[in-house]
């Protein structure tokens, strides 16, 4: 995780210059069916639509709209990451910035969309969620909720991903802090379409928990901060307006 907040500053200052010396991706001759495994594995976690709120539904008259990046830590020194880019020169850290808006229902269901372009690639990516409160929350007791969001690469004429997971999340609102935490079921399905290689297509489920921390200092202002655990390390950091 030290790695991931280091390279945040690394990525804020480079990210504006990126889109001049462009990353795209294909594969090289020499790709197996277990490194695609590998890769869809991280690349899946990174593209997935993560929460990014808690539980508590937004409401009938509530909004949520922001700006977001997630940070996924990847090891560029394995074969699966390094083969994947012409340069052979793969990130230590996929950024995954996006624009994310959520738009509370009645009977304590949220909607939401994102889309994405990744700096200094052809990667782009859109994703929607469904959200359902089954608890609301009360000034004592928590919120729960279930979540399940889809998202799908585009851009990208080599390699297909889209991903689909449920969440399940609590989550109880202190002040102008609101803690939360849960699980995830992910399923991640891959399939290529280079000249260079033959792959067998990937359909990879994989479990994950994740913590986070919204605060709104001032009315509307929100900033959240989002860390997942499991065999990809990632973490999330959002801005916007909230009410």
């Amino acid at each position: 995780m030290k790695k991931i907040l280091g390279f945040i500053a690394f990525f804020i200052i480079t990210s504006i210059f990126s889109y001049s010396h462009a990353k795209d991706i294909q594969f090289s001759t020499d790709y197996t069916n277990q490194m695609f495994k590998d890769l869809a594995r991280d690349f899946g976690v990174a593209l997935a639509f993560n929460p990014m709120a808690p539980a508590e539904p937004l409401g009938i008259t509530g909004f949520d709209i922001s700006v977001e990046t997630t940070f996924t830590e990847v090891d560029q020194n394995k074969d699966y990451w390094k083969k994947i880019f012409k340069d052979q020169d793969a990130w230590p850290i996929i950024p995954v910035p996006r624009l994310h808006a959520m738009k509370g229902l009645p009977m304590n269901i949220d909607i939401g969309a994102m889309y994405s372009k990744v700096p200094g690639s052809d990667i782009q990516l859109w994703g929607v969620e469904l959200k359902y409160a089954i608890l609301s929350g009360t000034p004592l007791t928590p919120a729960l909720a279930v979540r399940g969001a889809f998202s799908k690469l585009e851009g990208v004429d080599e390699l297909d991903i889209n991903t689909q997971q449920i969440d399940l999340s609590i989550s109880k609102g202190i002040l102008f802090l609101t803690p939360y935490a849960g699980v995830t079921a992910l399923r991640v399905n891959a399939s290529e379409s280079s000249k260079y290689v033959d792959l067998d297509d990937v359909h990879e489920m994989i479990y994950r928990a994740f913590a986070g921390i919204s605060i709104t200092p001032f009315p509307f202002l929100n900033f959240t901060v989002e860390g997942s655990a499991g065999q990809v390390k990632q973490l999330g950091l959002k801005l916007g307006i909230r009410w």
